[in-house]
């Protein structure tokens, strides 16, 4: 079981507060008290706590009830809150009512962030014509300056030369964080082991917020049979706790111990597993094989 899947756990909102929420992004109303606004401030920091915990029906529910709060007002927290419930709803499998929310925030006001994020919604969900011009439209807004996001963007537009040059001048000026696209570029563009090299030093930083990496990595150190270096990346990736890739490490984790021979240990990890994805049925499939040796 080299890879885990990726689920995604469909919730049940629908109806009522949908249309309220679009209704409060498309108008402008009266300012509102600071206690209200607090209480925005909490109910976004629940939703965040919720969503990295892998509970998206609930962080949707906390965003919902810090958008009832704005009376009318979409200022630039309820755009922020209204962004992070746009992303719980992708999490949730909710990809069209994600797309719609990052629209009803482009009618208020636009911006490159919100362009980039539904561009890739949109590439996701196969409208590449809509991704591009979305893409577009945030290069459009993008400072010449940041060369970061120029990088992401050329690299979502596939045009890798550019992303290339814009990415290494972010590296040399110190941006950590284009590293780690740097690395996701070459991956792309098919030179896996300086991919590598480039993940690995986006790893050494300090609290890098990518686990994508430790699961390439780790990927990457499963296929050079190099398993207790794998271990090490999984169990380090692992550890940061609830991400995209959790599942993955964590089968990726299992299929270590295996490879290792200690399938005492690959047994109890599976048994962990399957209580939280009990649906998987490639992994019971393996835990029946582990419960014979």
């Amino acid at each position: 079981m080299e890879k885990g899947r990726k689920r995604r756990k469909k919730n049940g909102y629908r109806g009522k507060a949908w249309v309220w929420m679009l209704a409060v992004l498309c108008l402008a109303g009266c300012g509102k008290s600071k206690e209200t606004e607090e209480k925005q401030l909490a109910l976004r920091s629940e939703g965040i706590a919720k969503a990295q915990e892998g509970d998206y029906e609930g962080a949707i529910d906390s965003y919902e009830e810090a958008l009832q709060l704005a009376d009318l007002h979409a200022g630039a927290l309820e755009r922020d809150i209204a962004a992070y419930k746009a992303s719980a709803l992708y999490h949730a499998g909710e990809m069209q009512k994600a797309i719609d929310t990052f629209t009803a925030i482009l009618d208020l006001k636009e911006s490159a962030e919100i362009y980039m994020a539904r561009g890739m919604l949109y590439r996701e969900s196969e409208k590449l014509t809509e991704a591009k011009a979305d893409f577009t439209a945030a290069v459009g807004l993008t400072s010449k300056k940041d060369t970061l996001m120029l990088g992401r963007l050329s690299y979502y537009m596939e045009d890798y030369n550019a992303a290339k040059s814009y990415l290494e001048s972010a590296v040399k000026s110190g941006d950590r964080e284009a590293v780690y696209w740097e690395a996701a570029l070459y991956w792309e563009m098919g030179n896996t082991e300086y991919a590598i090299t480039l993940y690995q030093d986006y790893l050494s930083g300090e609290a890098p917020e990518h686990p994508e990496a430790y699961a390439r990595v780790a990927s990457w150190q499963i296929g050079q049979e190099d398993y207790d270096a794998a271990l090490s990346t999984l169990e380090a990736g692992i550890a940061r706790g609830e991400s995209a890739v959790l599942q993955e490490l964590l089968a990726n984790e299992i299929a270590v111990y295996e490879k290792k021979s200690d399938f005492e240990t690959a047994k109890l990890k599976m048994e962990s597993y399957l209580e939280r994805w009990p649906d998987d049925e490639e992994a019971q499939r393996e835990y029946l094989f582990l419960k014979t040796r």
